[in-house]
């Protein structure tokens, strides 16, 4: 009987400890989405693993040499984007996780599927990639 207990106890932990990350994987990927699509590259690059923020921050420099008027009218039709997180999938074995959302964009019947792939490191994720 003891061993069914212990065995139901680190199940359950097991499981608690999957939801915390979970949870924390979509913070970090609904907190980059929130200032990637306000175009705040230099924002959305500390969310990110090192080659990704070097692309976000190649991305920064070229905003700023759009002329103003591009650039907010760049700003204003990422303003009317949103998003939807659909899904978390963990994988340990390859300590990554993606995450399912869905982009809704003015003029588009339907919203866009997309996806961020993310890096689990220890008790951090950092999004590496947009599919």
């Amino acid at each position: 009987m003891k061993k069914y207990l212990l065995a139901a106890v680190l199940c359950l932990m097991a499981l608690c400890a999957c939801h915390r990350t979970e949870k924390r994987v979509e913070n970090v990927a609904e907190t980059f989405l929130n200032v990637y699509y306000t175009a705040d590259y230099d924002a959305a690059a500390a969310y990110c693993t090192p080659a990704l923020a070097g692309q976000l921050a190649q991305a920064a420099r070229a905003q700023a040499d759009l002329p103003a008027e591009t650039a907010q009218k760049m700003k204003e039709a990422l303003s009317q984007t949103s998003f939807t997180i659909v899904s978390v999938e963990l994988d340990e074995a390859t300590a990554s996780a993606r995450v399912r959302y869905d982009l809704t964009v003015p003029g588009l019947e339907k919203p866009v599927p997309k996806t961020l792939r993310l890096q689990l490191e220890g008790r951090t994720a950092a999004v590496d990639g947009i599919e």
